[in-house]
C-alpha cells in the first residue's frame, strides 16, 4: 500500500519546481559557459589561458553595454535596431569634436556631446513607437538609415580625428589588474539589475511586457516608460562607442554594425522572451559572454564571418520559437 506524500513534501516539490523554473533559463546560460570553455580548451589549450580569457570578457563587456539597453526593451515587447548607426555617429562625434586635443575641457565636452546625442535619438524611437504608434522595428530601422544620412553628411565620408587618451585607459588600461571596462560594466550591471527588480519602472516595464493593454488599464504609464526604455538604449549605445572609440583609437564607418544582431541574441540566448515580460539582464550578461566565447572560438577556427551571422539568426529564431510556445501554453 502506498503511502500518501506528507503535505510539507508536496509543497517543498512545488516550491522546488517553480524555483527551478524560474531560473532554468539562467542555469542553462551560465552551463553553455562551461560548455564552450572545455570544448575551446579541448581544441585549442590556450583558448582558456588568462590572457585570452581577461581579453574576451573585455570584449563582452562591450557586447553587454549595448544589450543592457536591448535587454530593457526586449522586455517591454520591444527592439531597437538603430544601435549599429547611434554607435557610428557618436563615436565619429566624440573624435571630430575631441580633435588631436587632451585637455579636460574638450575631451569632456566631446563626450558629454557623444553621449547626448545618442540619448536624443533614442528618445525620437521612443516617441515615435510610444505616441505614434509606430512599430519598433519599423522606427528603428528607419532611425539607423537616417543615422547613416547624417553621418555621412557630419564627416562628408571621412570621419576624422583619434581617441583621447582617458577613452583609451576606460577601454584598454587596467586598475589592480582589473580593466577598466570590466568595471564599468559591472556598474551598469548593478544599476540595471536593481531597476529591473527593485523599482517602479522596472515593475512597469515588466507589466508592458506581459500585457500592454493591461498595463495601461491598470494605471500604469505606458509611453512615458516606452520612451525612457529607448532613450536608455540610446544612452548605453552612446557608452559603447565610447569604449569602442577607445579600444580602436580612433572611429570609422560601420564600427558599430558588429552590435546588432549580436546584442539581440546575447539577451534571449541569457532566457529573456524576445516577446517580452520575463527575463532579466543577469542572464544578458550569461549571453554576451557566451555569444563573444563563441565569436572567438569560430574565429581561431578560421570559420568566416558570414558563419558567425548565421549562427546568431539561429539563435534568435530558435529562441523565438521556444518562448512562442512557452507565452501559448502560459495562455
Amino acid at each position: 500500500m502506498q503511502v500518501p506524500a506528507a503535505p510539507s513534501m508536496i509543497r517543498d516539490r512545488l516550491q522546488g519546481n517553480e524555483l527551478w523554473m524560474k531560473h532554468k533559463a539562467l542555469v542553462i546560460s551560465y552551463g553553455m559557459i562551461l560548455v564552450i570553455l572545455v570544448i575551446g580548451w579541448i581544441r585549442h589549450p590556450n583558448f582558456i589561458s588568462a590572457g585570452n580569457l581577461r581579453q574576451q570578457l573585455v570584449l563582452a563587456s562591450f557586447l553587454g553595454i549595448v544589450a543592457a539597453g536591448q535587454t530593457v526593451l526586449i522586455l517591454t515587447g520591444g527592439i531597437d535596431l538603430s544601435v549599429a548607426w547611434n554607435i557610428n555617429f557618436s563615436a565619429i562625434m566624440l573624435t571630430k569634436l575631441a580633435g588631436n586635443e587632451n585637455t579636460f575641457g574638450a575631451v569632456s565636452w566631446a563626450i558629454l556631446a557623444a553621449v547626448l546625442a545618442a540619448t536624443c535619438f533614442g528618445i525620437i524611437n521612443g516617441l515615435g513607437v510610444a505616441y505614434l504608434r509606430i512599430p519598433p522595428l519599423v522606427m528603428t530601422l528607419g532611425m539607423n538609415t537616417v543615422l547613416l544620412g547624417l553621418t555621412t553628411y557630419y564627416t562628408k565620408g571621412t570621419p576624422q580625428g583619434t581617441a583621447p587618451d582617458v577613452i583609451i585607459t576606460l577601454a584598454t588600461k587596467r586598475v589592480f589588474g582589473v580593466p577598466w571596462a570590466l568595471i564599468l560594466w559591472a556598474i551598469v550591471s548593478i544599476a540595471i539589475i536593481f531597476m529591473l527588480r527593485r523599482t517602479t519602472l522596472g515593475a512597469n516595464i515588466y507589466a508592458i511586457g506581459n500585457n500592454v493593454k493591461a498595463a495601461y488599464l491598470s494605471g500604469v504609464p505606458v509611453q512615458r516608460t516606452l520612451v525612457i526604455c529607448y532613450a536608455l538604449s540610446g544612452f548605453f549605445a552612446g557608452i559603447t562607442a565610447l569604449l569602442l572609440v577607445g579600444y580602436s583609437n580612433q572611429s570609422y564607418f560601420r564600427m558599430g554594425d558588429p552590435y546588432v544582431l549580436p546584442s539581440i541574441a546575447a539577451v534571449v540566448v541569457g532566457g529573456t522572451s524576445i516577446l517580452g515580460g520575463s527575463g532579466g539582464y543577469l542572464g544578458t550578461i550569461a549571453g554576451a559572454i557566451i555569444i563573444t566565447l563563441l565569436t572567438n572560438l569560430l574565429s581561431i577556427e578560421n570559420r568566416p564571418r558570414a558563419d558567425q551571422q548565421i549562427l546568431f539568426g539561429l539563435i534568435v529564431l530558435v529562441m523565438l520559437l521556444i518562448y512562442g510556445r512557452e507565452r501559448k501554453a502560459r495562455q
